[in-house]
């Protein structure tokens, strides 16, 4: 699979000119097109109470989100020309919630990439940030670029695995990438009273499939009995991971798929890009 096209979260965040040159870059590696998505609706938990001064803030906040959006495509348009000369690309505005917006496109995109979410405990929310909401209804893999990564490496690619259907699922959506790196590292963690033997490596059938597609794979294996994701985070910081790749796992509540503990721990802090799939 090639990302032929990337959809990117555009916005006046500081990370946004990262994101738009990582879309640039995987879109050009490919020889794919990227859409740059501007959404102005306002999320439903952020309106304020109905009364006559609430009434009007729908349409003030709205001329001020196209303003905005505006000042979003001149700004990815000229991102794009810099970063990636040829390579197609489309702004496309939607006057909608950002995370029905981008998981909508999303279905009809590649990848996906994200602004990692806020502080869960600096940010109120009644619904769920964006980049959760995407994962789980996108239908397609996520990348969420940090702030302060300039770039896409690719020297050195670390793999969450823990043998279930999404842990798979986001070897099978990284592949373009971990063909490119020049390194690849697995990264099992199991309890420690479930230590397997040598002879049953936890990775070992995932090692082969890697293997058949011309990649050789280390294997970091963690006995621990900590919270996994903490684990997990650690461990790619040891490796100095360029990109950690997981599986992000949901649940059921409330006839809502809410995520699992690991998924959002991962995503509120991971200090690299982080390439999720559900």
């Amino acid at each position: 699979m090639a990302f032929k096209t990337v959809l990117v979260q555009l916005g006046r965040d500081i990370g946004c000119a990262t994101r738009v040159g990582v879309a640039a870059n995987l879109a050009k590696c490919s020889g794919g097109h990227v859409v740059g998505l501007t959404a102005t609706g306002l999320p439903f938990e952020r309106i304020p109470d109905i009364s006559s001064d609430a009434r009007r803030y729908p349409d003030v906040a709205g001329r001020s989100a196209a303003a905005q959006a505006e000042e979003a495509g001149t700004a990815f348009r000229r991102i794009m020309e810099q970063a990636a000369p040829g390579v197609g690309h489309t702004h496309l505005l939607v006057e909608e919630d950002p995370g029905w917006a981008l998981a909508q496109e999303g279905r009809v995109s590649d990848i996906v990439v994200l602004a990692p979410p806020p502080d869960p405990y600096s940010v109120g929310s009644l619904a769920a940030e964006t980049a959760e909401y995407v994962l789980l209804n996108a239908g397609r893999p996520v990348l969420l670029v940090p702030d302060a990564y300039q770039e896409l490496g690719l020297e050195h690619i670390v793999i969450a695995w823990d043998g279930w259907r999404e842990a798979a699922r986001a070897v099978a959506d990284a592949m373009p990438l971990l063909l490119r790196a020049e390194r690849i590292t697995i990264v099992a963690v199991w309890n420690r009273d479930e230590r397997p033997s040598p002879k049953s490596e936890p990775v070992a059938g995932l090692r082969q499939y890697l293997e058949r597609h011309g990649i050789a794979a280390g294997v970091y294996n963690e006995p621990t009995s900590e919270a996994v994701g903490r684990v997990l985070l650690e461990a790619a910081r040891s490796l100095n991971a360029d990109l950690l790749v997981a599986g992000g796992y949901g649940h059921s509540r409330m006839r809502e798929v809410m995520l699992g503990g690991t998924t959002r721990t991962l995503m509120h802090h991971a200090e690299m890009p982080l390439l999720l799939s559900h």
